[in-house]
């Protein structure tokens, strides 16, 4: 669905617009609800400046609706890149062509990343510094370092006068804007959810440097939150900082244990079960996934708020199950488990994989919680002692950090 250009304030539009093609963001992370990938303009009395472009496959869609909020393309002088990926900036090269008098507005980092994915001549960019500021005339836009949110060139650019910030990836979501492109005009319910996965699907992994960015913007007046995906926060801005502080600090108050399982046959799910019921009786919330049939990008989402993880799962071939294998391996990529717990039971008939298990999900920050299970599809006695120890300590494991944070 096409969206006309919308004024975001006076003389600054949303020229963004939806993707209901793609399936898979970053070729990774589903998309059944498509995408948005917001641009804006900002008109000053001497000159015009364009806030991100889009992916290249909406270049004329995105042209025509520049034209029509701008009207003489002479008036662009500058297109502000905060961010590299071809999602933002892909029709950027073509759009230069048509628009000959515009400059690109990038970091010292930016310039040198630029030239990798994009030919560009270098007489056409402007490298600016952090808190440099550009007056368009009576729109000033300054610039906001904020590096690994989430490539290293990253910037955010605020509009002084009105009070706006354009966050770039930062506060983004998935989910294409089908009925409005504001908070107040949306169902933030489904926004916010879609929000929490893009977070732990892509930002996750620099949290750290969510939390510095928070600290430096923290003087800052912000009125409206203009991200480069997903709905612009007008009503409530400061909901969606709050909740990347939160996502950004796990809470050990939260009874939430993620429980992800593999099962060839089926029969390591009579285990998982009777995990999921010991559990509950002690009042923690169980989230569980299958690996085989759910998919990493929601996993990862379930994870962001889940401070204890149980992992069961079969070995195969003497190594791990496959599909448990992969989501291990982007836990480790994303370095979700720092601050949080993990507990490993590792289901063989001939060849335990539990080392492995555990190198990778240290590798990926957790913390692992004792004993490290290893049985058969039919627990012996032991092996079920070691399970029942086991279920006891990820209880004491989330009773105790409850009490340590309050």
């Amino acid at each position: 669905m096409s969206l006309k250009p919308r004024p975001v304030v006076e003389d600054v539009y949303w020229v963004g617009v939806n993707d209901d093609v793609r399936e898979l963001f970053e070729s990774l992370w589903p998309l059944p609800f498509g995408i948005s990938y917001n641009a804006y303009v900002v008109i000053g009395r001497e000159a015009v400046a364009l806030i991100d472009t889009v992916d290249s496959r909406f270049t004329y869609e995105y042209i025509g609706k520049v034209r029509e909020v701008v009207g003489d393309f002479d008036r662009i002088r500058y297109i502000v890149v905060n961010h590299l990926e071809p999602d933002h900036h892909g029709a950027t090269p073509d759009i230069l062509g048509i628009i000959p008098k515009a400059r690109l507005v990038t970091s010292q980092m930016g310039s040198r990343v630029l030239s990798s994915i994009y030919r560009i001549s270098s007489n056409r960019i402007i490298v600016i510094k952090d808190g440099d500021r550009i007056d368009l005339g009576g729109k000033t836009l300054r610039f906001i370092y904020t590096p690994w949110l989430h490539w290293p060139e990253t910037m955010v650019t605020y509009l002084e006068e009105d009070k706006v910030l354009f966050s770039c990836d930062a506060f983004g979501s998935y989910g294409s804007l089908q009925d409005g492109i504001f908070d107040d005009e949306l169902d933030m319910d489904f926004y916010l959810d879609e929000a929490k996965r893009y977070f732990s699907n892509i930002v996750i992994k620099y949290t750290r440097n969510v939390l510095e960015a928070l600290e430096k913007l923290k003087n800052t007046e912000i009125r409206i939150i203009a991200p480069s995906h997903g709905p612009i926060y007008r009503s409530d801005p400061r909901k969606i900082v709050e909740l990347y502080r939160r996502w950004s600090q796990p809470s050990p108050e939260r009874d939430r244990v993620a429980l992800i399982y593999g099962s060839m046959y089926g029969r390591g799910e009579t285990i998982v079960e009777h995990i999921i019921e010991k559990l509950s009786q002690k009042n923690l919330k169980i989230i569980p996934h299958n690996v085989s049939t759910s998919h990493p990008s929601y996993i990862l989402s379930d994870l962001v708020e889940s401070y204890i993880t149980v992992f069961v799962y079969p070995s195969y071939d003497a190594g791990i199950f496959p599909y448990m294998e992969d989501v291990m391996r982007i836990f480790q990529l994303k370095q979700i488990g720092r601050g949080r717990y993990a507990a490993i039971v590792n289901i063989y008939a001939w060849a335990s994989t539990a080392k492995q298990t555990i190198e990778l999900l240290t590798k990926a920050g957790f913390r692992i919680i004792e004993p490290i299970v290893e049985t058969k599809a039919i627990p012996d006695e032991e092996e079920l002692k070691k399970i029942e120890t086991l279920i006891n300590n990820i209880v004491d494991t989330s009773r105790r950090e409850s009490t340590s944070s309050q």
